[in-house]
């Protein structure tokens, strides 16, 4: 008999395909409960090991040995005659069978029962209502290909080589997030575990992510060793490790191979194109790229000093590379940020905002960066509609941006899109699940629409992350603040500012915001004294330049010399913090009103605002006070056809948001500026109960020569008495909880 029918006669061929079998799904049910019950990851490797070595050992058991009714013998002991080969060999049939039966009805199981689902986007979770804060509902969504980078360790001596470290780790999460196939944790929040020795499935549950990056930068010299791992949260497997030993000069050749390792291992398939937008914005000058690490390190933290550091660096990065497009970008979000903040007068902040993102999308036409930012300077420079399509463009870019989600999420609040802005605001938060900034934009819209308890969930789930977050109590002095209970918010406030752990902070804000606080309440001698801090601390700040004129305003004293600081601050560029140009331009107002100097504001007005004195009026200002106060001067001054329509404008787009923020003292006052006194008796009818209703309007509503024509009207009187009474009873309560 040939060598082949001998095989064939002893069955050897039926055992082997019965052990592959019978091994393929041993492995398979072994990798499935192993992974539930989270062993670690030697003993899969173990019973691998040892499925392997069996193989041999079955095969030549098959060939020198026969299974008999006598018990197993060697092959070479039987008499042909005798052999039952052929009856095992029909035992192995069924055996075979059975098994395949089994293997078969496992893969129908994984197919259509183990395989996990897509995600769904983070809007269409649950009505905007029904939302629980951010922790509770963003934890359980199915986390897909997503991915968290974390900062890579420094393992040199030097440590300005951190810098170096955290760069790699932000370049590669930049390449990432390119593709629009993963979702990649923004560096607000993955950067938050430096130096963490947490496990590795609790950072990706606080992150949202299914799998995480890490790892590790040495540096001598010239040279680097970069070691890095991707992890699956789940279950601590590593679905890829690399090593890579290189000349500095050749790091971005290392992020490369880094970004493109780690997409081979989420299984993603990119296109030529999105593989060349992996690196089109950056640079391969590596001084300018330390620039750029050092700016955008400034930008983590938002404050006047830290972002104007951001910009020095981010223009020597420009300096050494022209044609670096993320630096441009980068030091165009800056210069908003900054002008936001106040660190900046507009007709600074804004223009070199609009060249530094122009120059990137000159650069790199897609940057998603670049668009978002043009996109809020036009936002800023009042031309909505422009800035709104230049973020859904960066949005289409990627969808998992997140300064283009906060910015969008913005401007959609500040066109009265409220429930698609709270949706786009926890999209925010998904992307970025640790920032301080997201969680506090999205309190701060509950909040004004009046949804305080959804607030107070989304404040207390972030203190609970982050109990040393200063941020956060400004929001929820807010939303104290809102609902008149201005006690509990001053008391929070003032325990915020006192145990400040930065006694270099140049912010004066939380000073004047209890300034602000105590004139809401009656109390300007406290309100003074927290002003004057307010000054100490930064006296070129808008809110501290504009304090003389809240309590020259408060205590009825427009005179010429706060005409003249209120005219000198606008022409300067007086940025809007906290009421600080609104309080300004009321002045200048209620000054011209007394002494018929009515060229004053409209010439303050024209300056900051010109659009609103073409012919006709264009670009109508739906999100400030701008048109409010234009066309309430412009009456004063006896144009009273400009100045009706830009009221008339302001009304109708009052009477569009009445359904989100209902009918308030703006309204109101809206309409005694038209000098429609029945219609704004009317609106004062509907007027909400809220005892706070805004400080500007508050202070307009007390002491305005607006208001002069219904003082003596049973309801002005009403409310009035309830403001008073309001502030009776947070008096009290505060020297009870401050005994």
């Amino acid at each position: 008999m040939s060598f082949f029918g001998e095989l064939k006669r002893r069955n050897v061929f039926k055992v082997t395909v019965g052990y592959v079998i019978s091994s393929w799904l041993l492995a398979q049910v072994a990798d499935l409960v192993l992974e539930n019950i989270g062993a670690p990851e030697w003993v899969m490797q173990t019973i691998l090991l040892v499925l392997a070595l069996g193989f041999p050992i079955v095969v030549f058991f098959s060939w020198a040995y026969e299974v008999t009714p006598e018990g197993v013998k060697r092959e070479s002991e039987i008499d042909r005659s005798q052999s039952i080969t052929h009856v095992t060999g029909r035992k192995l049939d069924r055996a075979v069978t059975f098994v395949l039966a089994v293997a078969l009805c496992y893969l129908v199981f994984d197919k259509f029962f183990l395989t996990d689902t897509a995600p769904q986007p983070i809007a269409d979770a649950a009505p905007a209502e029904e939302i629980a804060p951010p922790g509770d509902d963003i934890a359980s969504k199915e986390l897909g290909k997503s991915i968290a980078v974390l900062p890579f360790v420094n393992m040199s001596a030097d440590e300005s080589s951190l810098y170096f470290s955290d760069g790699l780790a932000d370049t590669v999460l930049h390449m990432l997030a390119q593709i629009s196939e993963i979702r990649v944790a923004a560096r607000t929040s993955s950067f938050q575990f430096r130096d963490q020795t947490m496990d590795i499935g609790a950072i990706g549950e606080q992150l949202n992510v299914a799998t995480v990056l890490e790892g590790s930068v040495q540096r001598a010299g010239d040279k680097i060793r970069v070691t890095a791992q991707l992890i699956d949260v789940s279950n601590g497997y590593h679905l890829w490790s690399g090593n890579f030993d290189r000349e500095l000069d050749d790091v971005f050749a290392i992020q490369d191979e880094i970004a493109s390792e780690v997409v081979g291992a989420l299984k993603v398939s990119i296109l030529g194109e999105s593989e060349e937008r992996l690196q089109r914005d950056q640079t391969t000058n590596v001084a300018a790229y330390t620039e750029y690490l050092l700016g955008i390190n400034e930008l983590s933290v938002i404050s006047s000093e830290r972002l104007t550091s951001a910009i020095q660096h981010l223009n020597a990065a420009i300096e050494l590379d022209p044609e670096y497009a993320a630096a441009y970008a980068m030091l165009g979000r800056a210069y908003v940020s900054l002008y936001d903040w106040g660190g900046i007068k507009r007709s600074e902040g804004i223009p070199a905002a609009r060249k530094a993102a122009s120059r990137a999308l000159d650069l790199v036409p897609d940057s998603t960066e670049a668009l978002a930012v043009l996109g809020m300077v036009e936002i800023r420079d009042a031309n909505a509609d422009e800035g709104r399509a230049l973020l859904e463009k960066a949005l289409a870019e990627s969808p998992n941006n997140a300064l283009a989600l906060e910015y969008y999420a913005e401007s959609l609040f500040l066109d009265g899109r409220a429930e698609e802005a709270i949706a786009t605001f926890r999209q925010l938060i998904s992307v970025d699940p640790l920032s301080e900034l997201a969680h506090m934009l999205l309190a701060q819209v509950l909040s004004s629409i009046g949804r305080y308890d959804e607030a107070s969930g989304i404040i207390e789930h972030y203190r609970s992350v982050s109990p040393e977050s200063t941020g956060i109590v400004d929001i929820d002095f807010y939303n104290q603040y809102y609902q008149g209970n201005i006690a509990n918010a001053i008391v929070l406030m003032r325990a915020s500012v006192e145990n400040n752990p930065d006694p270099n902070d140049p912010d004066p804000e939380g000073q004047a915001l209890l300034g602000a606080a105590y004139l809401a309440i009656g109390m300007p001698d406290e309100a003074s004294r927290w002003y004057d801090r307010a000054i100490e601390v930064n006296s070129e700040h808008p809110v501290s330049e504009a304090a003389p004129l809240f309590l020259s305003y408060y205590r009825r004293e427009i005179d010429e010399n706060s005409m003249r600081l209120a005219q000198e601050l606008l022409a300067e560029g007086l940025a809007e913090r906290n009421g600080s140009r609104v309080i300004a331009l009321i002045v200048l107002i209620e000054y011209a009103i007394q002494t018929g100097r009515h060229d004053i504001p409209l010439e303050a007005l024209d300056n900051l605002y010109p659009h609103l004195f073409d012919e006709p009026p264009t670009d109508i200002d739906r999100h400030w006070f701008a048109t409010f106060l234009a066309g309430w001067a412009l009456m004063e001054s006896g144009d009273t056809e400009r100045g009706s329509f830009l009221l008339e404008q302001r009304a109708a787009e009052q009477e569009q948001f009445a359904d989100v923020f209902g009918v308030g003292l703006g309204t109101v006052s809206n309409s005694l500026a038209l000098r429609d006194i029945e219609l704004a008796l009317e609106q004062l009818e509907k007027f909400s109960s809220d005892p706070y209703s805004g400080l500007y309007y508050k202070i307009l509503f007390e002491r305005s020569s607006l208001y002069d024509p219904i003082r003596n009207e049973p309801l002005y009187i009403e409310i009035l008495e309830r403001y008073e009474a309001n502030s009776a009873e947070q008096q009290q309560l505060l020297q009870e909880m401050t005994l």
